[in-house]
């Protein structure tokens, strides 16, 4: 699977996807980019972190390079959204519907929040 950043996309793709991504939501109303075609969410290793907020990549203490993503753990899998996309197709209903709960583990951090691991290459 390829993901792509969402809060920071590089400009120069966001404005070449921009007329693409109006499109998409305008014939799929439920259609977003961060929730469909960004990053993956729920717990895994490697990808891009699935951001809250505005992303906050560390830096290296040693060589002062930004740091890359190795792991998250998450309380949910997906959301309301998410699911149509990255829910596997063994969760799912017959009907294509969601089958099992966004926290199947029943993991809490920090009330519905993630905790990311990075690591200096």
């Amino acid at each position: 699977m390829t993901e792509y950043p969402h809060w920071d996309l590089p400009e120069d793709l966001a404005a070449a996807w921009e007329e693409d991504f109006n499109r998409l939501e305008e014939a799929a109303p439920l259609f977003s980019f961060s929730s469909h075609l960004s990053e993956a969410p729920g717990t895994k290793l490697g990808g891009y972190p699935s951001w809250f907020t505005w992303p906050g990549w560390p830096d290296c203490d040693g060589c002062d390079n930004r740091m890359d993503h190795l792991l998250t753990v998450a309380s949910w899998e997906c959301d309301g959204a998410s699911w149509r996309t990255w829910l596997p197709l063994e969760d799912r209903g017959a009907d294509g519907s969601r089958a099992v709960p966004v926290d199947p583990t029943g993991l809490d951090v920090g009330s519905v929040g993630s905790v990311y691991i990075f690591e200096c290459r």
